[in-house]
């Protein structure tokens, strides 16, 4: 089933709401993109500008993964994701497989991962031909080094994994074997963003798809992207696919267990035409859509990894106290739910529900209470599926802050 949607989510999403912290945050990472230097390494991924590896330059004409330009690649995107200050390491996973993956852990929540991802081996396979693959998917490897590079002095609260798959086309096996691995380690990955051919509009309607399947949260993530779409205003028409196709990495986390969505052009009616072939080239990019979709996919993952201020953020403060004071069952919730706020003296609270972006889309409490443990009714069952914070406000300002997650 494929849905076109136009996703508004709850109140406060409307234009007259100022921007709160995590709304500047995102949009200065928005800003912080340039399109330039995305062009710039897909060009140098593709074989059409040479790098320098450290033994002078070199062309990757091919990153097919039998193919000598794939070694090079890999050895290309460790060295960018090391320059922009990343921890950096690859994975071997078969003789020639290796994944490179980089590091930034969160300050608040480090056990809880977001990744974003693409993959960097390339089609056609042989050494007779060239593989630039410029498109599929040198476009999301490019949005993801950008990524790596302005993200690397914002903090989140929760832990980002960059990372570049290999021999995603011989059966997206680069990404199963991290998959599972993370599963068999119990390993905490809240989100998956999959970018996988995001440059090419033949027709130039503007059309684009994010596919999801209800495995874990991954329609909640959906939900995100589309939030983000609308509330900084994408020059996108985007289209949710649903149940999603598994032709690319992100089907590796479904198979595992995890949440993930696959951001991609209109790959179903305006396929590029060059696809898997030696004329798979920047020239036939449209740049200004390339731009909208890479930076979609990018905003969306930051805020699934929920950028952290010290100095403004409620979650900053959490610790072993507010725990044990503020408690919400059930959690997860299918609709309704309630939280426990303990009270040391009579006071004025105020307690709002806040969605994935951090917008108030609820409020729940704004009223003098006695001492003693209080229980508040919320009522979530108009509210879309997703991850929401249950925010406190008390007496001197002090914040409290606890997530409930609405299946379903």
């Amino acid at each position: 089933m494929e849905v076109m949607r136009a996703f508004l989510l709850a109140a406060g999403l409307g234009s007259g709401m100022g921007l709160n912290a995590q709304d500047a945050v995102i949009q200065e990472v928005i800003e912080a993109m340039h399109i330039d230097s995305m062009i710039r390494f897909v060009q140098e991924m593709s074989g059409e500008v040479a790098v320098d590896l450290g033994d002078g330059p070199v062309v990757i004409n091919s990153r097919h993964s039998d193919h000598a330009g794939n070694a090079l690649a890999q050895l290309y995107f460790e060295r960018k994701l090391a320059s922009f200050g990343h921890v950096t390491e690859t994975r071997s996973f078969n003789a020639t497989g290796r994944n490179v993956l980089a590091t930034k852990t969160g300050s608040v929540h480090p056990d809880e991962i977001v990744v974003l991802c693409a993959h960097y081996d390339a089609m056609p396979p042989g050494g007779l031909y060239d593989a630039p693959a410029a498109d599929d998917d040198g476009s999301g490897c490019a949005a993801l080094l950008e990524a790596a590079r302005v993200l690397r002095d914002i903090p989140f609260e929760r832990t980002i994994i960059f990372a570049l798959w290999d021999q995603e086309e011989q059966g997206k096996i680069g990404s199963i074997h991290y998959a599972n691995g993370m599963a068999a380690d119990d390993a905490d990955i809240v989100a998956v963003v999959n970018m996988d051919a995001i440059a090419y509009d033949g027709n130039g309607d503007r059309k684009a798809r994010v596919h999801a399947r209800p495995v874990a949260n991954s329609l909640a993530i959906a939900d995100t992207v589309f939030a983000v779409l609308d509330r900084y205003a994408f020059d996108l028409d985007l289209m949710l696919t649903n149940p999603g196709a598994v032709y690319s990495d992100h089907a590796s986390f479904w198979s595992a267990g995890y949440g993930a969505v696959l951001m991609i052009e209109e790959f179903n009616n305006d396929g590029n035409p060059n696809y898997h072939t030696p004329n798979d080239r920047v020239q036939y990019f449209d740049v200004p859509y390339y731009e909208q979709l890479a930076k979609l996919s990018v905003a969306s993952m930051a805020t699934l990894a929920v950028p952290f201020d010290p100095t403004t953020s409620a979650h900053g403060r959490l610790g072993a106290a507010l725990v044990n004071n503020l408690l919400v069952y059930p959690n997860p919730t299918a609709g309704r739910s309630r939280f426990r706020l303990h009270v040391d003296q009579p006071a004025h609270y105020r307690s709002a529900l806040l969605n994935a972006l951090g917008q108030e889309v609820d409020v729940l409490l704004d009223a003098e209470l006695p001492s003693g443990d209080q229980l508040i009714e919320m009522d979530l069952t108009r509210m879309a599926a997703g991850a929401y914070t249950v925010q406190v406000i008390g007496p001197d300002g002090d914040l409290r802050a606890i997530r409930v997650l609405r299946i379903p």
